[in-house]
């Protein structure tokens, strides 16, 4: 490997625009950290571990949104690094910890699961999937991933439906609402997956009853 001699100040830019990245996208980090090869990302992760993931950590625990108020509440547990979070609804509960481990970004929030109340297994696989997605597999906060998923339960329990293809209804990445509709099985997608769904099938068939869409 090349070792590279910098100066003071460009030694402090390289760390404040690094920080900057590791806060502002973090999905973009993690991937680019897992292209290195071994040495590299040892030594990448050794220094996020030791300078950046707490100076990011105590800002993310310390960041409390509004739209978690309403059916969501959180409890930060910030000596083990946690956010307690539960959702309640009618007589249905969701109750599951997100902690933010010791190199992240590097790593995603690991999600541990908590106790549910009448809610469908299926249904919580498919919900844990999403959050998931929202907050590991995407740029922006933890909190933005967590108000994300929040808002797809709020909608869900409202009675929209949920995009056939993705289970959500949120669209994970334009955040967009199921609006295209079969006109034989009424089925409801996302435009964007539905896209996808014809790119790939070579068809423009309907994903769930097979009739031309």
């Amino acid at each position: 490997m090349i070792e590279v001699s910098l100066n003071p100040a460009m030694e402090t830019l390289a760390c404040c625009v690094y920080v900057a990245v590791a806060k502002q996208l973090p999905f973009m980090l993690r991937q680019w950290h897992n292209s290195l090869d071994r040495q590299t990302s040892a030594m990448v992760s050794r220094f996020t571990s030791r300078i950046v993931s707490p100076v990011l950590q105590q800002a993310e625990l310390e960041r409390k949104y509004n739209s978690m108020e309403g059916n969501m509440e959180t409890r930060v547990c910030a000596g083990a690094s946690e956010v307690s979070v539960t959702y309640r609804v009618d007589e249905c509960c969701i109750e599951l910890w997100v902690s933010l481990p010791e190199s992240y970004p590097l790593q995603p929030p690991f999600i541990r699961e908590g106790k549910r109340v009448r809610i469908d297994p299926a249904q919580w696989r498919k919900w844990m999937l999403q959050l998931n997605v929202f907050v590991a597999n995407q740029n922006g906060s933890l909190w933005d991933g967590l108000a994300l998923w929040k808002s797809n339960l709020d909608k869900h329990f409202a009675g929209v439906e949920d995009c056939t293809i993705c289970y959500s209804v949120i669209h994970a990445s334009n955040y967009s609402l199921p609006k295209m509709s079969c006109r034989t099985c009424k089925k409801r997608f996302h435009n964007a997956c539905l896209y996808k769904w014809f790119s790939t099938s070579t068809n423009s068939s309907c994903p769930m009853c097979r009739n031309i869409f």
